[in-house]
């Protein structure tokens, strides 16, 4: 399938969802102009994005033959919504995207409550649509990815920092609890989003355990790429950093790109990444250093070839179901997110 349908149905489905979005935040901040503002702040970066995940909710809704997705829209948005929550209470913990004070943090982090309240109500608005025993599975979909997100984000602060590298001298050992935060930060949420389209539409048990796997499989994969992405912040960049760029290397989150730099067997590498990580400011010259090592060691291929294992299984999942329109949109989002953009990025600094 053509590239330019998926992305005609990515966009498309954003349009449907996004004024429910809008209206629901209208509502909560009637009257209430910085309340408004501090909720908008990260709204509004997604406003002007596609959303992918209520897009993956509506693929498996209709893969199962689901035909009335504008009637359970609510439930599409819902997904974003916690999406947007947890960007609003990690945002408490990341130094990233502008939060910087005391006062930024806290209020984001009632943002997010607000948001998780929002999503509630989203749901509910398909009472009398969606019968009460399908709308509690649902439920139950939102409330573990919200609680798995948060998990993910306590392997991230008390697990996987540089202050631990210590404790993952083993390789083997250190990849298991990467690829379990992974699988806790997107790769769950990602399999719930699935599940619930498939319950929505009344799927068959293997058709839902199916399409929960292939989702599971892609957003770890997700995650494990926007964690290199992290290292090579794009076009725009070249001239000028912004506070964002390089965020995990300045937290000292040990995400697989860092465990392998601070591995390395390159004596040259591991001293200067030791002197980099400990500095306070930092220069488009260093962040070329870090990027030069990460082509140089093979971290860019281990991490491909660590997110092309999880496409592989991803694809599998997916045997089952008839070559439908839908099913070859879901194939397309898998070869988008193995073509991601962003891996052109590192190939030009190589």
């Amino acid at each position: 399938m053509e590239r330019t349908k998926y992305f005609d149905y990515l966009k498309e489905t954003s349009e449907l969802v996004l004024p429910l979005i809008k209206e629901q935040v209208e509502r909560v901040c009637y009257n209430e102009k910085k309340l408004k503002d501090i909720l908008l702040f990260f709204y509004e970066k997604r406003f002007d994005k596609t959303l992918l995940k209520p897009t993956l909710f509506r693929l498996s809704y209709e893969i199962c033959g689901g035909k009335n997705f504008k009637d359970i829209l609510p439930i599409a948005a819902a997904f974003e919504v916690l999406n947007i929550s947890s960007y609003q209470a990690n945002s408490s913990f990341d130094n990233k995207v502008g939060i910087l004070t005391k006062e930024e943090k806290d209020s984001q982090f009632i943002a997010s409550m607000i948001s998780r309240e929002i999503s509630d109500n989203l749901i509910s608005q398909c009472e009398g649509i969606v019968n009460d025993s399908v709308l509690n599975k649902v439920k139950t979909c939102i409330s573990k990815s919200n609680s798995l997100i948060y998990k993910a984000q306590h392997y991230d602060l008390n697990l996987l920092s540089v202050d631990n590298i210590g404790k993952y001298d083993d390789y083997n050992y250190y990849l298991k609890y990467y690829v379990d935060r992974c699988y806790y930060g997107s790769g769950i949420f990602s399999g719930q989003c699935a599940l619930a389209g498939a319950i929505v539409a009344n799927a068959t048990n293997n058709e839902k355990e199916s399409l929960l796997q292939f989702a599971e499989l892609y957003g770890t994969a997700l995650h494990i790429i926007n964690d290199l992405a992290d290292y090579y912040p794009g076009e725009e960049r070249k001239t000028k950093l912004y506070q964002d760029d390089f965020c995990d290397f300045r937290n000292g989150r040990l995400t697989l790109p860092l465990y392998l730099l601070l591995n390395s067997k390159n004596e040259e590498v591991n001293k200067t990444v030791l002197v980099l990580k400990n500095k306070k400011y930092f220069s488009s010259e260093d962040y070329s250093t870090i990027q030069d090592f990460l082509s140089k060691e093979g971290i860019i291929e281990i991490c491909k070839n660590l997110t092309g294992q999880k496409f592989i299984e991803a694809k599998q999942c997916l045997k089952d179901f008839p070559l439908t329109d839908t099913k070859q949109l879901l194939l397309a989002l898998l070869s988008v997110l193995d073509s991601n953009k962003f891996f052109h990025r590192t190939k030009q600094t190589i």
